[in-house]
């Protein structure tokens, strides 16, 4: 049962009730299965006067009649459809808890209250007004009280007397910390997950001991992956001097070695409280077995598994006693058996866990896949879902950056940011995690000198359609991946390639525009023509002299007579020295390039 504090409000309603002669606070426990409620009014009850309240959603919730509940006589029904559940738009209190009823009755003649008036002002209504505020003060201080003694809800110092029920303590200004490259000495073939948690020590006596306080990934390809470490002890031992954090207590597959560049400092904040309570939901769950969170909590602890590329589904209803477990990360046959001696010691007595553990192990998880940037390289192959522990994914961006005089060298590096972002995305989800659509967005738009995106997400399976702007879900038992040696796909391409177009206008002038100065008018003629051209050749989808001329808002002072132009391919250095006109078809404008009104100049010569 929870507790959730009462307004000000209620608690002046209950004592001008109770005060004034109404029943006040009349108390049920919902259970679905024992309605309908039964008042007990002392006289016949005045509907009107009806007040129903208690918790919905672990908060104070107050009932309103024919939405909630209906009142025939004096049985109180709440709102059902058929089949039990709550009627639409239907608000039930929390099951479990107590709900509350104030009204007001007829009482019998002569039986009249002493106190009766309610009104602003009266002394009765300020006494009960004066009560009400002493009682929601306490209600608000019973409701922190409530929550300081649960780790999702405690903060601060109630947060820290939680976590010392763990033996934890809040790491304060007085831990050293500073920071420790692990490294190897090739490429990684796959990425690598260390963990936040991650112990290391010193090499020489006495070893002072440091723990990593946030996950980090060896990406595959790289080198090295630096992390946070904070000592696990206070004062003047915790500074270390550089390259002394040598010894990674649980050794990780795939890292080689591990060393502070730098020499440990007093310079961090304390730690906030989201820290700690992950720390304490550590501890809780590596302490205990014979649960799916200890199950979770030992399969973490193995090289390059995150919690969340472990699944572990049971119905203890329909599969009594059986837990299915999936591990979607690839794993050397060594690091198997290891896993399965971590589920036998850690499952629950009689209960059986049915894995995938045993299953071979493909050289493609452990190789380089196919260069993504090779154009000529042949499309990776998709294993069907059922058959690995990857779905596939590909993702396809095309970057417009906010600048269009970007150098090749520019592109590229902008282009490598791109799928780098996708890549991290991606790798965040989990098995049976989706991939969220905005999400990729969000990161591509993050990327400094990126205006805009255009994005499409879809699962790299043969038959499988291209949608856009749609979450990727996958099966509970799969994890995303857009990594090429399990069938991913990333495509990156820097749009903004900018096309200058040079052209030649004839303008006639017409009415007012033949009066006073015809050059300057002419003059005035181009320029206007050239800014209505420049702001409507970013929308054409193909390039053609009907389409720019089509871009030009007739004007009572000129018409336009004749309209070519030639082009100029900014970013490969080609120049088209022909000169388009009517006669020529449209030149199609791809999605990668923008088109630049470079000049306009007037036929015959004209500025």
């Amino acid at each position: 049962m929870s507790y959730a504090a009462e307004p000000y409000a209620q608690f002046v309603d209950d004592l001008l009730t109770a005060l004034t002669g109404g029943v006040s606070r009349e108390q049920f426990v919902f259970l679905p299965e024992d309605g309908p409620y039964r008042l007990a009014p002392p006289g016949p009850l005045i509907k009107s006067t009806l007040r129903v309240f208690g918790q919905a959603g672990n908060t104070f919730a107050r009932f309103q009649a024919d939405r909630d509940f209906a009142l025939e006589g004096d049985l109180l029904t709440w709102k059902a459809r058929p089949d039990g559940t709550p009627a639409a738009d239907a608000v039930w209190p929390d099951a479990g808890t107590p709900f509350y009823v104030n009204y007001d009755a007829m009482a019998p003649a002569g039986a009249a209250p002493l106190l009766s008036d309610r009104n602003p002002g009266s002394v009765t209504r300020l006494l009960a007004e004066s009560f009400a505020r002493e009682y929601a003060v306490l209600s608000r201080q019973l409701e922190s009280v409530y929550q300081a003694g649960f780790l999702e809800t405690a903060t601060g110092r109630d947060l820290d007397q939680v976590a010392a029920l763990l033996g934890l303590t809040r790491y304060t200004r007085a831990f050293a910390v500073g920071t420790v490259v692990f490294s190897r000495s090739t490429p990684a073939p796959a990425d690598v997950f260390i963990p936040a948690g991650t112990r290391l020590s010193t090499a020489e006596p006495p070893a002072v001991v440091f723990e990593t306080t946030e996950d980090r990934t060896l990406h595959r390809g790289s080198l090295s992956a630096e992390a946070p470490v904070r000592a696990t002890t206070t004062g003047a031992a915790g500074v270390v001097p550089a390259r002394t954090i040598q010894v990674i207590h649980r050794p990780i597959l795939g890292i080689e070695t591990a060393s502070n560049p730098q020499t440990t400092a007093f310079g961090g904040a304390d730690e906030q409280d989201e820290a700690l309570r992950a720390r304490a939901r550590r501890a809780l769950e590596g302490a205990g077995k014979a649960t799916a969170g200890a199950l979770l909590a030992a399969l973490a602890t193995l090289p390059t598994v995150r919690e969340k590329d472990v699944g572990i589904d049971e119905d203890p209803l329909s599969r009594p006693g059986v837990i299915t477990l999936r591990v979607a990360a690839p794993l050397t046959d060594a690091t198997c058996r290891q896993a399965v001696a971590l589920i036998e010691t850690t499952r629950p007595a009689g209960v059986r866990v049915l894995h995938d553990l045993d299953r071979p192990v493909p050289p493609a998880e452990l190789s380089p896949g196919p260069n993504p940037d090779d154009d000529t390289a042949a499309p990776a192959e998709a294993a069907p879902p059922e058959e690995g522990l990857f779905l596939p994914v590909a993702v396809k961006a095309i970057l417009l950056p906010a600048s269009g005089a970007l150098t090749p060298q520019d592109r590229t590096a902008l282009k490598r940011r791109g799928e780098e972002a996708i890549r991290a995305v991606v790798g965040e989800a989990g098995i049976g995690e989706p991939v969220v659509y905005h999400r990729l967005a969000a990161a591509l738009m993050a990327i400094e000198g990126v205006q805009d995106v255009t994005l499409e997400l879809y699962a790299n399976l043969p038959g499988q359609l291209p949608p856009s702007h749609r979450n990727l879900i996958p099966p509970k038992t799969l994890r995303p991946t857009a990594e090429a040696q399990h069938g991913g796909l990333i495509q990156v391409e820097i749009g903004g390639q900018l096309v200058a177009l040079d052209l030649m206008v004839g303008i006639a002038l017409q009415g007012a525009g033949l009066v006073g100065d015809q050059v300057a008018n002419l003059v005035n003629a181009r320029i206007q023509v050239a800014g209505q051209l420049r702001d409507a050749v970013g929308t054409l989808a193909s390039l053609s002299v009907a389409a720019l001329k089509g871009a030009i808002v007739p004007r009572e002072t000129f018409t336009i007579t004749s309209l070519s132009f030639t082009m100029e391919y900014i970013e490969a250095g080609v120049r088209i020295n022909k000169l388009f006109t009517e006669a020529d078809p449209a030149v199609p404008v791809s999605p990668l390039q923008r088109l630049w009104v470079r000049t306009v100049k007037l036929a015959g010569g004209g500025s």
